[in-house]
């Protein structure tokens, strides 16, 4: 991609408090779709499991499923305010699971999740070694004083995929421009 772009996101992402991050760890595309669909088709061979949040933002399901994966639904239950049910999500890692989809803000929810949720989903990559596939494509559009909190930020210590672009954040929809930023050790 486009070196001021990349040096843009790398930029961003550093003012975030994402360590170590680089223009080379950031890929452009025609949109955030086009990225995970990139980046789950290169992650994930035949059996691998890909833990989803349920609901999710269909892609996620589709993508795994047509990369020759297996999407392992995890619950986001409306009486807990739709976050991660992290018991249930360790419940359902196997030796076949590779990462878990971290949907934060949620899409379709719109549940932004608190610090101590996106510690745990780093806490339970970090103990069964997977790596976190971060949509935080709706990072800025937040409502009654709700914060974001980045996995990349939080988990220096794990691989984490995040996906983000222009589209929600500045309004530009259907312009097609997102961004891949890989964050984390690089073994």
């Amino acid at each position: 991609g486009v070196l001021s772009a990349r040096r843009a996101v790398a930029q961003r992402y550093q003012a975030l408090g994402v360590e170590g991050v680089g223009v080379d760890d950031v890929w452009l595309g025609n949109g955030v779709s086009e990225l995970i669909t990139m980046a789950v088709q290169a992650l994930v061979e035949d059996g691998d499991e890909v833990l989803v949040p349920a609901p999710d933002f269909p892609l996620w399901t589709a993508v795994v499923t047509l990369s020759g994966g297996k999407a392992v639904h995890y619950v986001c239950d409306e009486s807990a305010e739709w976050n991660p049910d992290l018991a249930d999500m360790e419940s359902r890692i196997t030796d076949r699971t590779k990462a878990i989809v971290l949907i934060n803000p949620n899409n379709p929810t719109g549940a932004v999740y608190p610090k101590e949720i996106v510690e745990g989903v780093l806490d339970l990559a970090r103990r069964h070694g997977l790596m976190i596939l971060a949509d935080e494509i709706y990072d800025q559009i937040l409502y009654d004083n709700e914060v974001h909190h980045s996995a990349a930020a939080l988990g220096p210590d794990v691989v984490v995929l995040t996906f983000s672009g222009l589209s929600k954040t500045y309004r530009v929809a259907g312009f097609r421009s997102g961004w891949l930023v890989v964050s984390g050790p690089r073994q």
